[in-house]
C-alpha cells in the first residue's frame, strides 16, 4: 500500500504544480502587455529600407556630429534587432564602434567592434555567394567589406589598449581576406607598428618591407607613412644615415603632393611620430646638433603648411637642448619664438608648452619680471585649456550616455522579442509541462512496480539473472526486423546477401543461448558476440552509421570474465534511438579499457540524442524501453548484491546537438578473474 499512497501524493503535487504554471503563464502574458508597447512600436515601423537610410546618414554625419548620428543608430539598431537583420545590426554596431573611436573610447570602442564582428561574420558566406552569382556585385554595404571594417577596428582598439598580440591576430585574420593592394599594404604597415610598439624592430621592419606594392600606383598618403614608418625603425636600430634620408624624403614628397589637407591628418600625424622618434633616439646618443637640424626641417615643412602649433613646439625643443648644451641666449630666443607663435593661435596646448619653456628659462637666468608675466600668460593657457577639457569632457560624457540608452533599449527590445516568441508557444509549453507530469507520474508508478517485485523475488535473484539476461538480449523487436531484413534481401533477389546475413543472425542466435545460462562468460566471447551483433545492425543501417570496436591491449580477454549481454542493450539503444532516426551517417565507439580498478565499457553515439529519441517515440515503445532499463538495473543491483561487487552504469548526453555517452564499470576482482 506504500506505493499507491506515494503514487496518490505525487498525484495530488502534479495538479498542484500544473495549476501554479498555468496562473505563471497568465502573468508572464499580462507582463508581456506591458513591456510589448516600445517593442511593438518599434517592429511596427522596422523595414530595411529606413535601417538602411538611418545607418547611411549615421556615417555622414558621424564626424561631425556625432550625437545625432548616434540617434539614427539607436533607431537602427533596435529595428535590425526586431528585424533579426544580422547584417544590419553588425553594420549599427561599426558605426557604434567608430564614433566610440573618435571620442577615444577605446574600450567601448573594442565592445562595439566585437560585436560587429560577430553579427558580420555570419553574414560573410551569404555576401561571397551573392558576389560569385551576380557580375561586378561591389555595393559597399555587402557584408565582406563591412567585415574588413569590423577585424581594422578590432586591431586598432587592441592597439590603443596595449593588447598588442590580440591586434597581430586580428590584423593577420584581416590579411586573410580579400584585400586590395592598397588595403593589403595598409594592413602590412599597421603590423609593423604593433611590432614596432613592442619594441620588435626586427619584425617590424619585415613586415613594411614585406609591402608588395608599386609606389608609382600607391596613393601619396600610404607612401609617406611607409616612409615615415622605416625612417623610426632604422632610428632605433641606430642606422641613422637612411633615417634622416627617408625622413627628408617624407617631406619633400609631402610638398610634391600636397599632402595638407585635413584628409591627411593620417600623414600629419605620422610624420610627426617619426620626427619625434627619430628627434628622441638623437638626443639619447647625444647628437644634439643633428637634432636642432632634424627639428628645423620640420619647422621649414610646417611653416610653408601654416601649421604654427607644431612650429611652436619644436622650438620649445630646440630652445631645451641650447639649454642643455648651455647655449642659453640661443635656448632664450627659441623659446621667445615659440611664445610669439603661440600668441598668434588658438591651440592652448601648444600656448601652455611655449609660456612654460620660456618662463622656466627666465626665471633660472634671474628675469624675474618677464617671468612672472610669462608665468601668468601660463596661468591663463592652462585655465582655457582646462576649460576646453571640460567641455570635451561633457560632450564625451553625453555620448557615453547616449550609447548606455542604445544599450537599453536594444536589452529591452530583445527582451520584448523573446517574450512574444514565449507568448506564441504558451499552448504548447502547457502541454509539455502536463505531459512532463504525466511521465513523471508513470515512470514513478512503474518504478513503485518494480521496487515491489524486487522485494518479493530477491529470493529468485540467482536464477532470475539469467533469464532476465536471455530476455534482454533475445529482442523480439531485434528478431523481428532481422527476419524483415532478410526478406528485405530476398525481395531484391540479393540472395547472397541475405544467405550471409542469416548465416550471421543465426550463429549470433546460438552463442546467445549457449551463454545465456551463464553467470559470467569470458571477455572474449563477449566480444565476439557484441562484434557479430553490430555487424548485422550494420548491414541493416550501413547508410545510418560506422562503427568501431578498441580493447585496450592489456587487457587478458581469455581470463577476464564479464556478465553476459550486459552490455548489448545499451549498443542497441544507441543504434535504434540514436543513429537510426539520424539524417547524416553517424558514428558508434565501443572502447574497453582499465581504469582505477575496473573494466570501463565506454559507448559514445552522435545520434540524437536522449531527449529527441524521447520525443519521437509512441506510449508503446516509452514502456519497452522503461522495462529494458529497469530490468538491466535490477540485473546490477542482484550481482552487486550476489557478489559483494560495485557494478554500475553512467549515462550522459554528448553535446546539446545530441549524442549519448554510456559508462559500464565492471569491477576487476578475484570473484571474475579467472
Amino acid at each position: 500500500m506504500k506505493p499507491r499512497s506515494g503514487i496518490y501524493w505525487l498525484t495530488i503535487f502534479a495538479l498542484f504544480v500544473s495549476i501554479h504554471a498555468w496562473g505563471q503563464n497568465t502573468e508572464k502574458k499580462k507582463s508581456v502587455s506591458r513591456s510589448r508597447d516600445s517593442y511593438s512600436d518599434i517592429k511596427s515601423r522596422a523595414n530595411t529600407r529606413d535601417i538602411q537610410r538611418l545607418l547611411n546618414e549615421a556615417e555622414k554625419v558621424k564626424e561631425k556630429d556625432p550625437k545625432a548620428a548616434l540617434d539614427n543608430i539607436r533607431e537602427a539598431l533596435a529595428m535590425s534587432i526586431v528585424n533579426e537583420d544580422a547584417f544590419n545590426e553588425g553594420k549599427s554596431y561599426l558605426l557604434l564602434g567608430q564614433v566610440n573611436e573618435r571620442i577615444e573610447e577605446w574600450r567601448l570602442a573594442l565592445d562595439n567592434y566585437t560585436k560587429a564582428y560577430q553579427k558580420l561574420s555570419q553574414n560573410n558566406a551569404d555576401d561571397e555567394r551573392k558576389e560569385e552569382e551576380t557580375a561586378g556585385y561591389s555595393s559597399p554595404d555587402n557584408s565582406l567589406i563591412q567585415l574588413k571594417k569590423a577585424l581594422t577596428g578590432l586591431a586598432q582598439a587592441n592597439f590603443r589598449l596595449g593588447q598588442y598580440d590580440e591586434a597581430l591576430n586580428y590584423y593577420r585574420e584581416l590579411s586573410t581576406k580579400n584585400l586590395t593592394p592598397e588595403e593589403r599594404a595598409e594592413c602590412h604597415l599597421a603590423i609593423s607598428e604593433v611590432y614596432y610598439a613592442q619594441g620588435n624592430y626586427t619584425e617590424a621592419q619585415k613586415a613594411v618591407e614585406s609591402i608588395q606594392y608599386s609606389p608609382k600606383k600607391m596613393n601619396g598618403s600610404l607612401s609617406i607613412r611607409i616612409q615615415n614608418q622605416k625612417a623610426k625603425i632604422y632610428a632605433q636600430q641606430n642606422q641613422l644615415d637612411k633615417t634622416q634620408q627617408l625622413y627628408s624624403n617624407s617631406l619633400q614628397n609631402q610638398r610634391a603632393s600636397g599632402a595638407v589637407a585635413p584628409s591627411s591628418a593620417p600623414v600629419q600625424q605620422s610624420t610627426q611620430e617619426a620626427k619625434e622618434d627619430i628627434a628622441a633616439v638623437l638626443k639619447d646618443q647625444g647628437k644634439l646638433d643633428e637634432e636642432i637640424d632634424l627639428r628645423r626641417q620640420a619647422i621649414d615643412y610646417n611653416l610653408e603648411n601654416n601649421n604654427l602649433s607644431e612650429v611652436a613646439n619644436d622650438k620649445v625643443a630646440i630652445s631645451s637642448t641650447f639649454a642643455a648644451k648651455g647655449e642659453i641666449p640661443e635656448a632664450l630666443k627659441e623659446a621667445e619664438e615659440a611664445a610669439a607663435i603661440a600668441d598668434t593661435i588658438d591651440n592652448p596646448q601648444a600656448q601652455e608648452n611655449a609660456y612654460l619653456a620660456l618662463a622656466d628659462l627666465y626665471a633660472k637666468n634671474n628675469r624675474t619680471a618677464q617671468a612672472l608675466s610669462t608665468y601668468k600668460k601660463y596661468s591663463q593657457a592652462v585655465a582655457k585649456n582646462e576649460k576646453l577639457h571640460e567641455i570635451k569632457l561633457v560632450d564625451r560624457s553625453e555620448l557615453i550616455k547616449q550609447q548606455q540608452d542604445i544599450e537599453e533599449l536594444s536589452k529591452t527590445v530583445s527582451i520584448g522579442q523573446r517574450e512574444e516568441k514565449i507568448q506564441n508557444q504558451t499552448v504548447f509549453r502547457q502541454q509539455l509541462i502536463i505531459y512532463g507530469l504525466m511521465l513523471i507520474i508513470l515512470i514513478v508508478a512503474v518504478a513503485a512496480y518494480f521496487i515491489y517485485r524486487s522485494a518479493q523475488a530477491s529470493k529468485t535473484a540467482n536464477q532470475l539473472l539469467a533469464l532476465k539476461s536471455l530476455r534482454s538480449q533475445m529482442n523480439p523487436h531485434f528478431i523481428f526486423n532481422a527476419l524483415n531484413s532478410v526478406n528485405h534481401f530476398v525481395a531484391q533477389q540479393d540472395e547472397r546477401t541475405a544467405n550471409k546475413f542469416l548465416s550471421e543472425f543465426s550463429q549470433l542466435m546460438r552463442l546467445v543461448l549457449e551463454n545465456s545460462q551463464e553467470d559470467f562468460i569470458p571477455l572474449f566471447k563477449e566480444q565476439e558476440i557484441l562484434t557479430l551483433y553490430l555487424n548485422l545492425e550494420h548491414y541493416r543501417f550501413r547508410d545510418k552509421f560506422d562503427y568501431e570496436i578498441n580493447i585496450d591491449e592489456t587487457i587478458s580477454t581469455d581470463t577476464l570474465e564479464v556478465p553476459p549481454m550486459l552490455i548489448q542493450p545499451y549498443i542497441e539503444n544507441a543504434v535504434w534511438h540514436g543513429l537510426r532516426y539520424k539524417e547524416t551517417k553517424g558514428k558508434l565507439d565501443l572502447n574497453i579499457f582499465n581504469e582505477n580498478g575496473f573494466l570501463v565499457v565506454a559507448i559514445k553515439d552522435d545520434g540524437i540524442g536522449r531527449k529527441k529519441s524521447a520525443e519521437l517515440k509512441t506510449a508503446n515503445q516509452k514502456k519497452h524501453t522503461s522495462t529494458g532499463l529497469k530490468n538491466i538495473q535490477e540485473r546490477l543491483h542482484i550481482i552487486n548484491k550476489v557478489y559483494k561487487t560495485h557494478y554500475r552504469v553512467e549515462i550522459s548526453d554528448l553535446n546539446e546537438q545530441g549524442g549519448t555517452h554510456v559508462r559500464i564499470y565492471i569491477p576487476i576482482t578475484k570473484t571474475l578473474a579467472a
